[in-house]
């Protein structure tokens, strides 16, 4: 089988896939890792607020409670309240400290320097309220102090309230910039499917196209083998599965017109013998039913013919001396003895008598016939041309009735060349038979007649009979052999005739 190189079909489709699928995921990943970092960073931006208004909400409520020891220490003078008030202050400068640093707010600069203008508020209260706690400061004293402590107090809840509205407007901020990111994710999302969406119709069409016309062609051609065109073959363009696929379709194109090549000369040769054994079933009838007819005309025409011969005979001798009358008796016993001669053809062409079959050594048969007509050879000047192999099979035949056979043969090979020639007689095996081929150098045989040489009392001779070659054909038939005749105009005429061997009797 034609073999082809190059990628498969399953390489090419998974190839196209990759062509599609690989920019997809590039591009799926490029749009989900970006949108990854954007919110990741809003997600760490929404962590550190959260820490901060923690810290906002933690310093509100310590600035509240580290100024009410102040305020009872003003109002009953209860003592401890300082300890306390350092204390509670402490812990707010502490916490303070802590929102002023990455820990608490990250990266995000806005509220490290909100919280550091926080201190000196804190440190104004710390030393107002030390005032506050001193023994010689007056009533008057400590009521302005712990007002003013009081307004420093609003003034750090204010700024409070403002870190605490700073830090709201980033969450909206990164709550809108996290909606952005979902956006634009999902806008790129849709133009990269509809990217690749297009990518992958581009390549399924130009594939379909190019697995297409081999396939179109392929069609084509089976429809051109179908309609009988065994010649059309298609032009294997592709490698791969699709070109040996064409390579096969041309091959079993080259083998079926092949095939129908063998078959169609089997069916003329089938065709030519059944032909051939039609017109020999038909010549066979024919024969037997003119055989039957010359058996009769014979039996009935030589007694009376032999009683004519005889008194012809006797007026032959009584009318010696008048050479007139003889000479127009003997004229009558000529054609007397020529109806006879006739007669018995007519007899030996009825008479199918049982064959005497033998081994028989056909070298020694021919040779013998030729032996006959040797003399009529020289006569005539016609050269014998003889091709007498040694190693022969043995045939079973009558020998005699062989012999009657060449004999019949010879004889219109010389009839043929009445002016000299050559006689060329030869003996072979061929096509499981023994052959015996005999051919002159005569005038040949016209086309037109060819036909009607074995017809029975079919010729062209002035005193022929036309039934020469019928008993020829009658005997080889009875051998199980049969004749040829190969002839053209001025070329001669080659009789070949076919006998089975000892093994084609068994």
């Amino acid at each position: 089988m034609l073999r082809t190189t190059g990628r498969s079909l399953n390489t090419r489709l998974i190839l196209g896939f990759l062509l599609v699928a690989i920019p997809a995921v590039a591009v799926v990943g490029a749009i989900s890792f970006y949108a990854l970092r954007d919110l990741t960073s809003a997600n760490q931006g929404l962590q550190e607020i959260s820490r901060s208004l923690e810290a906002v909400r933690a310093l509100e409520g310590g600035v509240g409670r580290a100024l009410m020891p102040v305020g009872e220490f003003v109002a009953y003078g209860a003592s401890g309240q300082e300890r306390l008030f350092e204390a509670r202050i402490g812990e707010i400068e502490s916490r303070l400290q802590g929102c002023g640093n990455t820990a608490c707010h990250g990266v995000s600069a806005q509220p490290r320097e909100m919280a550091q203008g926080l201190v000196p508020y804190f440190r104004t209260i710390r030393d107002r309220a030390a005032s506050v706690f001193r023994e010689d400061t007056g009533s008057a004293d400590r009521i302005r102090l712990f007002r003013e402590i009081t307004g420093q107090g609003r003034e750090v809840s204010r700024q409070l309230e403002h870190m605490s509205s700073a830090l709201l407007a980033r969450v909206e901020s990164l709550q809108e910039k996290t909606q952005q990111v979902y956006q634009r994710a999902w806008n790129l999302i849709l133009g990269a499917t509809a990217l690749v969406g297009g990518f992958a119709v581009l390549m399924a069409y130009l594939m379909s196209r190019k697995l297409a016309r081999p396939i179109r062609e392929l069609v084509s051609g089976t429809r051109h083998v179908m309609r009988g065109d065994l010649n059309h073959r298609v032009t294997v363009s592709e490698r791969g599965e699709i070109g040996e696929l064409m390579g096969s379709f041309n091959a079993m194109a080259q083998e079926i017109d092949e095939h129908r090549g063998r078959l169609e000369r089997l069916v003329q040769a089938r065709t030519a013998e059944l032909e051939q054994a039609h017109e020999s079933l038909m010549r066979s009838e024919k024969l037997a039913s003119i055989g039957v007819l010359a058996s009769g005309v014979a039996h009935e025409l030589n007694n009376p013919l032999t009683s004519i011969l005889m008194n012809i005979n006797l007026l032959m001798e009584e009318v010696e001396d008048r050479p007139d009358l003889h000479r127009e008796l003997k004229r009558v016993g000529d054609d007397a003895l020529r109806c006879q001669r006739i007669i018995n053809d007519l007899r030996d062409f009825s008479h199918r008598r049982e064959l005497e079959i033998g081994p028989c050594d056909l070298n020694a048969v021919v040779s013998d016939a030729l032996g006959l007509i040797s003399r009529q050879l020289r006569l005539q000047k016609i050269a014998l041309t003889r091709n007498l192999p040694d190693r022969m099979p043995c045939v079973l035949c009558d020998p005699d009735r062989i012999r009657q056979v060449l004999m019949n043969v010879f004889v219109n090979a010389i009839q043929a060349m009445p002016e000299g020639g050559t006689l060329s007689v030869g003996t072979a095996f061929q096509e499981g038979r023994a052959a015996i081929t005999v051919t002159d150098s005569g005038p040949g045989i016209p086309s037109d007649i060819r036909s009607r040489i074995f017809d029975p009392f079919f010729t062209t001779k002035a005193e022929g009979t036309g039934l020469g070659l019928s008993i020829v054909y009658g005997i080889m038939e009875e051998h199980g052999g049969r004749v040829e005749i190969d002839s053209a105009a001025a070329a001669g005429t080659a009789v070949r005739l076919l006998l089975p061997t000892q093994e084609g009797y068994e």
